[in-house]
């Protein structure tokens, strides 16, 4: 499967999953979303991905994109926990448990529907180790 992986930045989430599809055998190409929608527009368009995911994303993904592609968004929080930062939260507040949902993208920023959700023990860990290993 050719699938896009859409960040704001390559970070240990963003790495896990790389490796992980890529071990599994799919072709996965990876474009940062820094520097606004233009660039996920033309790699959307140039690789004509199977599956977009997007493990770390801080801006919406552009609407043309999520409405003409699967595209599905790794939110470091349980079902139904929205919005930014949510693992820093989790850790702040040194939640013993915590999850990461995998939804599909929408309008509403985290609020598509959901296609796989697992709890997880916050280990006594810093965020970019629950990035590569919980989450």
């Amino acid at each position: 499967m050719d699938i896009l992986l859409v960040a704001s930045a390559f970070n240990s989430l963003c790495q896990r999953v790389y490796a992980e599809l890529s071990d599994r055998g799919h072709r996965v190409d990876v474009v940062l979303a820094a520097q606004g929608a233009e660039p996920v527009r033309a790699a959307v368009r140039e690789r004509a991905p199977d599956l977009v995911i997007a493990p770390m994303l801080t801006t919406a993904l552009p609407e043309d994109v999520w409405r003409e592609h699967t595209c599905l968004i790794v939110h470091p929080g349980p079902p139904g926990d929205r919005g930014p930062a949510a693992l820093d939260w989790a850790v702040a507040a040194e939640a013993p448990e915590w999850g990461v949902t995998v939804l599909q993208a929408e309008a509403g920023m985290d609020a598509g529907p959901v296609w796989a959700a697992e709890p997880f023990r916050v280990a006594p860990v810093g965020k970019s180790d629950l990035y590569r290993n919980e989450v």
